[in-house]
């Protein structure tokens, strides 16, 4: 950010001492008051680059000292890293980032999270998105499940495809006003055996604006990238993943899938063989607005020039 507020200035004085006399052929006091205004203009873009630059440091250094605090470990950037998990899946690794990560997995509550950066779309359509992403592991497999918050903007209702209508699940109460819930065909029990009332409730009351899912045998949950040094965040960020934590995995706990492959008598169950293929993924459709928008909008000039031309 320095060397930007350094080319800002050097930029402004080229205009300054070589584009407005030069190049515009100003003179006098015309010439003069337009190099103080260009020269005030750098000085005060470099100055916002400055202040942004030591907040930036500032909030860095005071989210390094709380993971201290905790016993967590970071790291600046994993984005050489498999994240898992819808993203993953929709999202080419090179349009993607995950920074600022956050290492818990040995502690009491454990989970880790790194801010997530995905680009969607191409050329003029396209839109980049940030998200907090937090893995919290659970003590089964599970059935592959969605859950996105209908206020728009999470993670996973912007990501190009999203889970077909036929595997919509509604619940009772007001829950599916405020959350889409989305299962495997045959896997509604299950859900239902997941989001018990009183997690459900919770999520209404405190978290109605975070995006999860269940990826085998983690959860994976989406928040907004908030600064978590900020008062409050931080105790918030870890309440929220103490209560998910809690609640599913005590109901993972016991959780068996009756459709799984038969095993021998003796031998014992393991990772990868706890589910059948069928709670392993949800069939998927394309978001058409995205589509429609990518054709529409690079025409747009051409309409309102014609339209223009009509009217004159």
């Amino acid at each position: 950010m320095v060397v930007a507020g350094a080319g800002y200035l050097v930029v402004a004085a080229a205009v300054a001492f070589i584009v407005l006399p030069l190049g515009l052929g100003l003179t006098g006091a015309a010439l003069l008051l337009a190099q103080i205004a260009v020269l005030l203009a750098g000085a005060a873009l470099t100055a916002y680059i400055a202040i942004v630059a030591q907040r930036s440091a500032a909030a860095q250094a005071a989210l390094l000292a709380t993971v201290r605090e905790l016993g967590w470990s970071y790291t600046p950037d994993v984005s050489d890293r498999l994240w898992g998990g819808s993203i993953d899946e929709q999202i080419p690794r090179k349009r993607r980032r995950s920074t600022q990560y956050l290492d818990a997995r040995g502690t009491a509550l454990p989970f880790d999270s790194a801010v997530r950066t995905f680009t969607v779309g191409d050329g003029d359509g396209a839109l980049t998105h940030t998200t907090r992403a937090v893995r919290i592991p659970l003590l089964a497999e599970a059935p592959r499940l969605v859950v996105r918050s209908r206020s728009g903007g999470g993670a996973l209702t912007v990501l190009p495809r999203k889970p077909r209508r036929g595997s919509e699940l509604r619940l009772e109460g007001n829950f599916s006003d405020v959350f889409q819930v989305s299962v495997p065909a045959g896997y509604e029990r299950d859900a239902l055996y997941l989001l018990t009332p009183d997690l459900m409730a919770i999520l209404l009351d405190s978290a109605s604006d975070l995006d999860m899912e269940i990826v085998d045998r983690t959860l994976h949950v989406y928040l907004a990238p908030e600064n978590l040094t900020a008062p409050g965040r931080l105790e918030r960020f870890i309440t929220t993943i103490d209560v998910l934590h809690e609640r599913f995995g005590r109901r993972t706990r016991l959780y068996r899938d009756e459709n799984a492959p038969p095993l021998p008598p003796l031998a014992p169950r393991r990772a990868g063989d706890t589910l059948s293929e069928q709670a392993r993924s949800l069939p998927t459709r394309g978001r058409v607005m995205p589509v429609v928008l990518g054709i529409a909008v690079p025409f747009v000039p051409l309409a309102i020039g014609i339209a223009l031309a009509n009217l004159l």
